[in-house]
């Protein structure tokens, strides 16, 4: 990555996206687990440019979430358009040669990309550099007007273009290059369009005006792609799913079926898993090497070793280490940790628990708030029953405990290493180390087994 010391950035995300039809401003919506905005913000970082001001509405507070002062905030009290959006930075962006504007809605954009655009500026000297795209379908975009010499001279929007305008298929995409040395002051003079608004691209036809050297760049229309409604977003979506999925496929990994498979962008999956069909993989997941996840699973911000079996299952917030089985058709929740060889069966549901080395739960378990030893078998229909209607208690099981099917352990409650309880207890009192614990309520039948 190449930095780019001489130039800020500026996001426009303060519209309000009506065609979202939500209450959910347009950029905040996701794109395989990321806020549109940002990705276009990390296509920017890693075009090399770090300094970042984002236009953002009245109310942004959602925006401050995001970013975490990872970037700088204009506000656009009222909304009269791209060109009054980008006023609003004058001050924030005074200090700086070069600004590169770009759209929140445009999260197909690449950081190469960007980066070709800027060094073009900075080449060219030009004093305004523009990002353009040919399309087969220019509806709802600004078309690009060139004189006889191939120069671009105006970019007419789709609301005020003539029949012969409507007609050209090279069209706006939304970023631009722009010294500061005459940007503030042509901002200013902007005249509001037949709607009131001041459109930022009625600065190409007074640059050219005015003889100021205005430069070009294309680059392919799906990555210009803007977001403006539910069918773009699942379009987009599309797309950088593919995108994930390719990229995975050249470190090692095997997809059965690229389109039904789901991964988030901060996903890492090692060499030689094979991931099935129908799975959601999510948020920052990482899934190590030789694994076999799926079909039918949901990961989701989990970490999971090597040589990992996972089928059917719903995975969130846990640590699974390595030679785990689990599935098909369990629930591991928030909080847990199952460690190497651990075996969990089929209808088996963990929370907030650690699970020793070897420990088996095969089917029709409930395990919560648990700390469960090494080499524990764990019988069909055992509770952990956790919650006594005010506040959670916790269970623990140590070594090589033999948990017999049906028991039910109130909490709080400990079984101690190479006990064993009967089918069908009711554990309401610790065991010892080698006892048996039978009936209900449990009773000791007898110690030192050792």
């Amino acid at each position: 990555m190449n930095m780019m010391p001489d130039f800020k950035a500026i996001i426009l995300a303060a519209g309000a996206g009506t065609r979202m039809k939500s209450s959910l401003p347009k950029v905040l919506h996701k794109l395989s687990g990321k806020p549109m905005i940002s990705l276009v913000k990390d296509s920017i970082n890693r075009a090399g440019v770090q300094d970042i001001i984002a236009v953002v509405p009245t109310s942004h507070e959602p925006f401050k979430e995001i970013f975490q002062e990872k970037v700088i905030f204009a506000v656009q009290k009222h909304p009269k358009g791209s060109g009054h959006a980008l006023l609003q930075c004058r001050q924030k962006a005074s200090n700086i040669e070069n600004v590169l504007v770009i759209n929140g809605d445009m999260p197909l954009i690449k950081p190469k990309t960007l980066s070709h655009l800027m060094k073009q500026h900075k080449s060219s000297k030009a004093d305004l550099t523009l990002l353009t795209g040919k399309v087969t379908d220019p509806r709802d975009f600004g078309r690009i007007v060139r004189n006889n010499e191939g120069k671009v001279t105006n970019v007419v929007e789709q609301s005020e273009a003539n029949v012969a305008q409507l007609l050209i298929n090279e069209i706006n995409a939304g970023a631009y290059c722009f010294k500061t040395s005459w940007l503030w002051a042509a901002l200013e003079s902007l005249k509001p369009s037949k709607s009131g608004e001041f459109f930022l691209t009625d600065l190409i036809s007074f640059a050219a005006s005015i003889n100021l050297t205005v430069e070009s760049i294309s680059t392919d229309h799906q990555e210009i792609m803007g977001v403006n409604n539910k069918s773009d977003l699942a379009k987009a979506e599309k797309i950088i799913r593919a995108t994930i999925c390719e990229n995975l496929m050249e470190t090692g990994v095997r997809i059965i079926d690229p389109d039904t498979t789901y991964i988030d962008q901060e996903v890492v999956v090692g060499p030689d898993t094979v991931i099935f069909p129908n799975t959601y993989i999510r948020e920052s997941t990482n899934i190590s090497s030789n694994c076999e996840i799926g079909p039918n699973c949901e990961i989701t911000n989990s970490s999971i070793g090597s040589s990992c079996i996972i089928k059917s299952s719903t995975i969130e917030s846990t640590m699974i280490h390595d030679n785990v089985s689990i599935g098909p058709y369990s629930h591991i929740r928030d909080g847990s940790v199952l460690n190497e060889d651990v075996s969990i069966g089929n209808y088996v549901e963990i929370k907030n628990s650690t699970l020793g080395r070897g420990t088996k739960s095969g089917h029709h378990c409930y395990l919560g708030d648990s700390d469960i030893g090494s080499n524990v078998n764990i019988g069909a229909g055992t509770i952990t029953c956790n919650y006594d209607g005010e506040q959670k208690h916790r269970t623990t099981i140590k070594d090589n405990a033999f948990i017999g099917s049906d028991t039910k352990l109130v909490a709080p409650v400990t079984i101690g290493k190479q006990s064993i309880t009967g089918a069908g207890s009711i554990v309401t009192k610790d065991i010892p180390d080698f006892a048996k614990g039978i009936g209900s309520p449990a009773r000791i039948l007898k110690e030192d087994r050792s």
